[in-house]
């Protein structure tokens, strides 16, 4: 992926500054704001290659803010984040020319995917692949997932939901996040389990109980080595079947139309 100028209007400083790092350290100039109106008054959207642009602002919202910009600049590459997705504002986002709508929280590298491929290609029609796509399974869902909080994640350390994730401290560091109810009834049984000595696996569902012997030294036990050879077999299936659909596109893709020559 080229190295862009980039602009993050977003008021919520742990997301904005995430953003930051994350493409900063990958090469890229990144600007922020905290507020739509800021962003339309202090800065020429021509300079960006790519906007991302959280929903809900102080001042003008996140719509407000695109339609806008892409009324002035119609080839802007604009995309719409937010925390409370739906399917009104989502078509609303899309009609008034989002090339994305991104609900959080999302994997940042996914995001980076998605701009590198919104940059660099212009996506023709194509026949379906006819090669079969290797399934790619969630084994031991995350807990965030399984309450519904977020589409998909999966589980990288046995349901160690402490300090050791960072994803889960990120979540309940936001009040929006660690009080929501479909999550409580998670971490009550997280709590249950440690107190009585129970598996933490049982928490996917996949094993209805089950004693620890090992005293959550999860790294001498079997059963915790089979399940994470699995999950790493599912990543690497992932990773297998992104390959293949960026090697299908990249084969059948423009990436600039040349004009034809005539000769007189």
């Amino acid at each position: 992926m080229k190295k862009e100028n980039m602009l993050v209007v977003e008021d919520e400083e742990i997301m904005r500054d995430a953003l930051v790092d994350y493409f900063s350290d990958t090469g890229h100039k990144v600007d922020t704001a905290t507020d739509g109106d800021k962003a339309l008054e202090n800065y020429n959207f021509n300079d960006y290659g790519v906007m991302i642009i959280d929903l809900r602002l102080p001042g003008r919202d996140g719509l407000s803010v695109l339609e806008e910009i892409k009324s002035k600049h119609p080839d802007a590459k604009v995309i719409i984040i937010t925390a409370y997705p739906s399917v009104e504002t989502e078509k609303e986002a899309m009609r008034r020319g989002a090339i994305e709508y991104l609900q959080k929280p999302f994997e940042m590298s996914y995001l980076e995917t998605l701009i590198r491929q919104t940059l660099e290609v212009e996506i023709v029609p194509t026949p379906p692949v006819e090669e079969p796509v290797i399934e790619d399974k969630i084994i031991a869902p995350c807990i965030w997932m399984q309450a519904g909080i977020i589409p998909k994640r999966r589980c990288t350390l046995g349901y160690q939901c402490s300090n050791a994730c960072n994803f889960h401290v990120a979540m309940m560091s936001k009040e929006k996040f660690s009080s929501d109810p479909r999550i409580k009834p998670f971490l009550d049984k997280l709590a249950f389990q440690s107190g009585r000595n129970e598996c933490r696996y049982t928490m996917s569902g996949e094993i209805s109980t089950r004693a620890c012997s090992q005293i959550y030294q999860c790294e001498n036990c079997e059963l915790h080595q089979t399940i994470q050879d699995e999950v790493d077999r599912q990543i690497a299936i992932q990773k297998e079947n992104r390959k293949k659909l960026q090697e299908k596109l990249a084969s059948d893709i423009i990436v600039k139309q040349k004009p034809i020559r005539t000769d007189h």
